[in-house]
């Protein structure tokens, strides 16, 4: 019963915060809301009994993804006129978007087939609940999932080294 009540009540303060991340104008204030929402999931890890997986989401999104979007913040100057210019134009397509993922949403729900685990989460899940999620973890990471996990970490190579390609500014000929 009380986790349940702490389930609500992370689920509810992740939910705001990632609202608030999406309806603040300074982007200073987006990646703070970011930033809180991350650590409602976290404790929602805990509440799973695993640990590691918490630890992990703190260190590796608060610590350094976070730290990265800070910078990049600052570094590219972003202007907030230019933003809201960019987002009337794009509310056209936004609004159908989020109405259909609404939708979707809505229908999993009535359909009653949201919650329901597959087969290979099912799998996964008896290896976390022996205990030893660090070690289930990095067994599924490294063997069945180790294709998609080497393109992320691409992925994230190339948003860095995109990142810093432009922050530099060009040298001025003398």
């Amino acid at each position: 019963m009380v986790e349940t009540l702490f389930f609500f009540l992370f689920a509810a303060l992740a939910v705001v915060s990632a609202v608030m991340v999406i309806s603040f104008r300074n982007p200073v204030h987006s990646v703070i809301s970011l930033i809180i929402c991350f650590f409602q999931i976290a404790c929602l890890f805990l509440l799973l009994r695993a640990p590691f997986i918490a630890g992990a989401q703190i260190f590796v999104y608060v610590g350094a993804i976070m730290i990265f979007f800070v910078f990049a913040v600052f570094l590219l100057d972003i202007r907030t006129s230019m933003a809201k210019e960019k987002f009337s134009k794009w509310i056209v397509l936004g609004v159908p978007i989020a109405l259909f993922f609404l939708i979707e949403i809505i229908a999993l729900i009535a359909g009653g087939t949201f919650g329901q685990p597959s087969e290979e989460v099912t799998d996964i899940s008896k290896l976390f609940s022996i205990g030893q999620n660090t070690e289930a973890l990095g067994r599924v990471l490294f063997t069945k999932y180790l294709l998609p996990f080497e393109i992320i970490s691409v992925v994230l190579l190339i948003g860095f080294v995109g990142a810093v390609v432009l922050t530099v500014k060009p040298r001025k000929e003398d």
